[in-house]
């Protein structure tokens, strides 16, 4: 008996491993109104709890929640080279050799350096999109504006990715000091296999990189005024092997509460409407524009006084 109770133990553990990417364990399906209030926007207004949002478009696994820099691999890895350890002594290099944009930045902010990287990685997540960190916000109306886009009509459904902390000390900081470690620290081995190759070296490798799962930590540090008016905080996921675009998540989830919330196609326009109507602020149209969505703000709070 004893047995056969540690054999389906291992059964159950093996099989949520193998479940284990793209944040699916633990995916919750929101079909109506009354249960995004219920999950979403009550927690969300709950100023005990700590929760950031990130909003993507559409569900899929050929979405997933990947930093920008590692949807080009042939960019990072050299010619004839199967992997790249993108580290910091990598970062630097690769943002060098944008050339003039490295020299606007250095121009405008001052000298970057492996030391002082924080910067860098945000201004070219902004205007570059390309780095290895990867948007959320602390505002579910600002997640949802980015992930609907002010659509009237849906064909996908949508996705929501919430994190929720509450141990502020090992993976949250607002301390550029901190930041600057981690990115100092960080560290991800990019590899390019050819789908093809059947070798056994090939795909023991392949096996043994895709069980690494990364770890995950929140900067939470506005760098202009842009990303103070959309209550931006950056993930970084650092620490890991990355074959494909899927990973393990595991020790993502054991640091960090991530809920992955499907939005049923059926209630995504009710949802542009419910934006415009609670907070017209963030609509998407007025996100990029901070002295709009700063009026539209006013004028809504003057108008309820």
């Amino acid at each position: 008996m004893d047995m056969e109770l540690n054999m389906d133990d291992y059964n159950a553990a093996e099989l949520e491993d193998t479940l284990d990417f793209d944040y699916s364990v633990g995916e919750i399906f929101i079909d109506s109104m009354e249960m995004f209030r219920r999950e979403l926007m009550e927690p969300f207004k709950d100023k005990n709890r700590h929760i950031f949002y990130r909003g993507e478009r559409v569900s899929g696994l050929n979405r997933p929640l990947l930093p920008t820099m590692y949807r080009n691999k042939q960019a990072l890895i050299k010619n004839g080279e199967y992997s790249a350890e993108v580290n910091a002594d990598f970062l630097l290099e690769y943002y060098k050799s944008y050339g003039s944009f490295f020299d606007l930045y250095n121009a405008t902010f001052g000298t970057a350096g492996k030391y002082q990287l924080y910067d860098l990685c945000a201004f070219s997540q902004h205007y570059l999109n390309n780095s290895p960190l990867i948007d959320f916000t602390k505002s579910l109306y600002v997640a949802l504006s980015f992930g609907l886009k002010e659509k009237v009509s849906f064909e996908d459904d949508g996705v929501i990715y919430a994190v929720e902390i509450n141990d502020f000390s090992n993976n949250y900081t607002t301390s550029k000091v901190v930041a600057e470690c981690w990115l100092n620290d960080f560290k991800v081995h990019v590899y390019n296999f050819d789908k093809d190759d059947k070798s056994p070296q090939a795909q023991a490798l392949k096996k043994q990189i895709k069980r690494t799962s990364p770890t995950g930590k929140l900067i939470d540090i506005a760098t202009n005024d842009l990303m103070k008016f959309q209550q931006g905080v950056f993930l970084l996921l650092t620490d890991f092997n990355l074959v494909n675009r899927l990973y393990l998540t595991k020790n993502v989830r054991s640091s960090l509460k991530i809920t992955k919330y499907i939005l049923s196609k059926d209630i995504c326009a009710e949802l542009v409407r419910m934006i415009a109507a609670e907070a017209p602020w963030y609509r998407f149209s007025r996100l990029l524009e901070i002295k709009d969505g700063l009026n539209a703000a006013i004028e809504h709070n003057e108008t309820n006084l």
